[in-house]
């Protein structure tokens, strides 16, 4: 580490408040939805949120993580080549964000009958397909921003942007927000405040965009860089995704509600952990680059860090819980099973997150995507056994089984192919 470069705890405790900051007004969105709004129609709106965002992740195809990967390896003072990665992503994702609102639009209907029980209109439904490209444009932003190493932007771009312009939209139009569906609406219309006003942070990329040797776009050459990382960026997303769909197609409007005020107490430690992956990623990838000799100490200083920070946050929230559920509405405390379950599931899913970094540091991605599809698997079956016969509770059991048997996974094959001793393969791809 050269003396201009933070250290590792002050870099990730800066990360920790911005991202408790994001964690804040996320929150105040949700107590107000829970607050003023039947449990049912509440429910309606986290499923409209979890939709949106899962569609959109699918929807990156991984060029996110091939952005964070491929900048973070670029001289910092070499704006010129980064605005060139960063332009092929917009344009991969402007590509595929395209096509998965054609195929939203087309799956409206069955979703408005599987997911939402009839009870949502078809108009905010088919408009809320647009919220995927923004937000793909917001995410995108945040992990370039999380490449260049300005961590607490980023942090701010990805989880307080979408909050604020959404509170901001509530507040202007407080006298109809509860009228006929407009709390639909006006999350729509922040998704797009919020994708425009994301672009302010690369001020200073904008004319790079726009190189005076252009090199040619390739459709395939990105896909074949960013698709073995989608499966890294999918899974922590699609165990929620699951829960939370299942839960909708298995139960009931009001049980989705639940279910999701839960899901985003447990992801109090997720903010968390998000800061401290903001931090660790782009310095594991340097120092795997440039400073191999340093690499076992920091991996093990990173590890140490993850499993410390959210083990106490973890422990916070188990003896906050139902106070915490309270704050939405009393009728929410009946949750407190499920978020005792999620909140552990989350934090055996974060001692897996050094050791996933590592396998892509090494270029061995192929086997943490088999693993990832083994739990996601086991999380699904998990569902479907446990959901009918325990309910939310089972939803959340479901999610706690899949992320014991990945960080075992994940642990076992790390020691077993002796990660930190592999030779240096840069340039290669699993």
């Amino acid at each position: 580490m050269t003396a201009k470069s933070p250290s590792l705890l002050l870099t990730s405790l800066l990360s920790t408040i911005a991202r408790f900051a994001g964690v804040g007004l996320n929150f105040a969105v949700a107590i107000v939805l829970t607050r003023t709004l039947p449990m049912a129609e509440a429910g309606m709106v986290f499923m409209l949120m979890t939709l949106v965002t899962g569609v959109s992740l699918f929807s990156r195809l991984g060029v996110e993580q091939w952005l964070v990967r491929d900048v973070a390896r670029i001289q910092e003072t070499d704006t010129q080549q980064q605005g060139v990665h960063l332009r092929d992503a917009y344009r991969m994702v402007l590509i595929s964000s395209g096509i998965f609102m054609l195929g939203w639009l087309v799956f409206a209907p069955l979703s408005q009958h599987w997911l939402f029980d009839d009870a949502i209109q078809m108009l905010p439904l088919l408009l809320a397909g647009s919220g995927i490209l923004f937000f793909n444009l917001v995410m995108l932003n945040s992990s370039f921003l999380k490449a260049i190493r300005h961590t607490s932007e980023s942090i701010l771009v990805q989880n307080s942007l979408p909050a604020v312009a959404y509170m901001l939209l509530i507040g202007l139009f407080w006298w109809n927000f509860t009228d006929n569906q407009h709390y639909l609406l006006l999350y729509i219309a922040s998704l797009v405040l919020a994708g425009l006003a994301s672009f302010y942070w690369l001020r200073p990329w904008w004319r790079s965009l726009h190189p005076a040797n252009p090199t040619q776009f390739s459709v395939k050459a990105v896909l074949q860089q960013s698709l073995p990382l989608a499966p890294v960026s999918f899974f922590s997303f699609l165990m929620l995704w699951a829960d939370t769909l299942l839960t909708g197609l298995l139960l009931s409007n009001e049980d989705v509600a639940l279910f999701t005020v839960a899901a985003r107490l447990s992801f109090v430690s997720l903010f968390f952990l998000g800061a401290l992956d903001a931090t660790i990623y782009p310095r594991l990838l340097r120092i795997h680059q440039h400073q191999r000799e340093q690499l076992k100490r920091f991996f093990w200083q990173a590890t140490g860090l993850v499993a410390g920070t959210l083990g106490a946050v973890t422990l916070l929230l188990l003896l906050l819980g139902d106070h915490l559920l309270h704050v939405f509405k009393p009728e929410y405390v009946q949750a407190g099973a499920a978020l005792a379950i999620l909140l552990v599931a989350q934090w055996v899913r974060a001692l897996s997150l050094t050791f996933s970094f590592m396998f892509i540091v090494q270029a061995q991605v192929r086997y943490l995507n088999s693993l990832l599809a083994l739990a996601l698997v086991i999380n699904v079956v998990a569902n479907l056994i446990l959901i009918p016969k325990y309910g939310i509770e089972g939803a959340a059991g479901a999610t706690l089984i899949a992320n014991l048997v990945l960080t075992i996974g994940v642990a076992a094959l790390f020691l077993k192919k002796r990660l930190l001793n592999v030779p240096d393969k840069r340039g290669q791809e699993a």
